[in-house]
């Protein structure tokens, strides 16, 4: 039989406990955030929640928009900046967080490092491959640790397929799709800059990153060749400068294919379908079949947090961050660092490529990584 809830419920409370006195009696780690929007304002609420760890500073173009930041989320011992040289020579600032329009992460991040911080980066981070390069060449000669902002590794859905992956449920993979459908108009707060191609490229570089990051953390293998092809729906009516459609296929090491595609102006509410086949099972989004349990005749549904929301307040950042604090306190890797981040951006950029030539690109790796 199986143990009691109430058992597992105490268990899972003084198991939370035991890491919250573990992490209030670590050393304390500064925050400085820069940017003062709906995504900061999200990031904030989650790095707060973590023991030893203070916001101590805020920085924006704007000095009265850093002050109503702070004042708003009551950090009552930020010092609010409008410089960011400045901002990074705060006494106590060990961490930097990045919360700006994408365009602006490339120059904050070297920024950054070259000031010694470690980096929190929303992604995209880099628009192009130089200035990707850039920022590779940049946080590996400073040393620092970095965490690319693919929070929903740590839902509870991916947290499942990793380790239903890891058991061997579904064997060796052969094909695996992802989709990001997110209809982002108007009631989008980024919806008005994001809409330019100047300050987002692409789908997939804006959104679609996260079902291509996704797709490569289930197979664990990096993707060699793309094909792809975007459009416009008929009207546009969210007046995208890009094509806000697309689909793609890809190659991986050792043959496996799969495909990702991407949609910001669906008429749908947030999805986020998964696909995953191996010579042993499957798995499709909750559910999972596998030959390894032998009595088992359709799918099971294994119950868990569901990428079911676009909105940032909802999503997992909470398991990234307490990550990211574990890593620079134990000089360990962040296993979401820019390093390994880095090919999603590469396979953004093939499929841009792969769209615009109709022909099939290869994927080119970033030096440094």
């Amino acid at each position: 039989m199986g143990e009691d809830p109430g058992v597992l419920r105490r268990r899972r409370r003084d198991a939370a406990e035991v890491k919250g006195a573990a992490m209030a009696s670590a050393k304390s780690v500064g925050i400085g955030i820069v940017g003062t929007g709906w995504v900061a304002g999200a990031h904030v609420d989650h790095f707060t929640r973590i023991p030893g760890v203070e916001v101590v500073a805020v920085c924006s173009r704007q000095m009265e928009s850093a002050r109503r930041f702070i004042a708003g989320r009551k950090l009552a011992h930020a010092v609010a900046y409008a410089d960011l040289k400045q901002f990074l020579k705060h006494s106590g600032l060990d961490a930097v967080v990045l919360a700006t329009p994408h365009p602006n992460h490339p120059a904050e991040t070297i920024a950054a490092a070259k000031a010694g911080k470690h980096v929190v980066i929303e992604k995209p981070v880099a628009l192009d491959p130089a200035n990707l390069k850039k920022m590779v060449a940049a946080v590996n000669a400073a040393g620092v640790k970095t965490s690319v902002c693919f929070e929903l590794r740590w839902i509870g859905l991916f947290k499942n397929i990793k380790a239903l992956l890891a058991q061997g449920l579904l064997g060796e993979l052969f094909h695996g799709e992802v989709a990001y459908n997110h209809a982002c108009g108007p009631w989008y707060q980024q919806w008005a800059w994001n809409i330019k191609k100047s300050m987002s490229v692409s789908a997939e570089l804006t959104a679609g990153c996260h079902a291509i990051d996704a797709l490569t953390w289930f197979m664990g293998r990096r993707v060699t060749e793309v094909q792809a092809m975007k459009c416009f729906s008929p009207k546009n009516p969210l007046k995208y400068e890009y094509p806000p459609n697309s689909t793609a296929l890809l190659r991986f090491e050792g043959g496996a294919t799969g495909s990702v595609h991407t949609s910001i102006e669906c008429r749908n509410p947030y999805h986020f379908p998964i696909v995953l086949q191996g010579d042993k099972g499957s798995i499709n989004y909750d559910k999972v079949f596998t030959l390894e349990w032998p009595g088992q005749t359709g799918w099971t549904t294994i119950p868990a947090d569901l990428p079911d929301s676009g909105k940032v307040e909802h999503h997992p950042y909470q398991g990234q961050f307490e990550h990211f604090i574990d890593c620079v306190r134990d000089d360990a890797r962040p296993s979401n660092d820019l390093n390994a981040c880095a090919h999603v951006h590469e396979i953004c950029y093939a499929i841009e490529e792969a769209a615009k030539s109709g022909r099939t690109v290869k994927v080119k790796r970033t030096p440094g990584t």
